[in-house]
C-alpha cells in the first residue's frame, strides 16, 4: 500500500492541484496502481463532478422563471452531456495508446465547461455552477499533468 501510495504521490506532487489530485485519485482509483490507473482515476473523478454539475443544471432548470436562465440552463446541460461523453472517450484514448486523441478529448471536455460559464458571462449573470466547474477544470488540468507524466 505504500508503494501505491508513493506513486500517486508522485504523479500528483507534478500537477497544480496538488491535494485535491491525491484525494480524488485515492476516491476513484481501481484494480492495480499504475500511472494509468491514476490517470483514469482522475478522468472519473472530473466526469463525476461533470455529472454532478448536470444534476445541478437539470435541478436549476426545472425551477427556473425567466427565459434567458432557462436559455442558460439548457445550454449547460447540453454542454456537461457532452463533456461525461468525452470522459468516455478520453479512457478508450488511454487504452489504445493514442496520446493525440486523450488530449483533444480532455480539452474538448474543459471547453465544455467553459462554455457554460461563458454563457452566463454572456448574459451578465453569475453562474450557480462556478465552484463545481472550477473544481472540474482543476480535475482536467490534473489529467493532462498526469497524462504528460506517463508518456500519454
Amino acid at each position: 500500500m505504500v508503494a501505491e501510495d508513493d506513486l500517486i504521490s508522485k504523479l500528483c506532487s507534478k500537477t497544480d492541484y496538488v491535494t485535491l489530485c491525491i484525494s480524488s485519485v485515492k476516491k476513484n482509483i481501481k484494480g492495480q496502481h499504475t500511472g494509468v490507473s491514476v490517470l483514469n482515476a482522475e478522468i472519473d473523478a472530473a466526469a463525476n463532478s461533470t455529472k454532478e454539475a448536470l444534476a445541478k443544471a437539470t435541478t436549476l432548470y426545472k425551477s427556473a422563471s425567466s427565459k434567458v436562465e432557462k436559455e442558460i440552463l439548457g445550454t449547460c446541460q447540453e454542454m456537461y452531456g457532452d463533456a461525461i461523453d468525452e470522459a468516455v472517450d478520453a479512457k478508450a484514448a488511454i487504452k489504445a495508446h493514442d496520446s493525440a486523441s486523450l488530449n483533444s478529448y480532455l480539452s474538448a471536455l474543459l471547453t465544455d465547461v467553459e462554455t457554460c460559464e461563458d454563457t452566463y458571462s454572456d448574459f451578465s449573470r453569475a453562474s450557480p455552477l462556478k465552484e463545481l466547474d472550477d473544481l472540474i477544470r482543476n480535475l482536467g488540468s490534473n489529467c493532462f499533468k498526469i497524462a504528460s507524466q506517463i508518456g500519454l
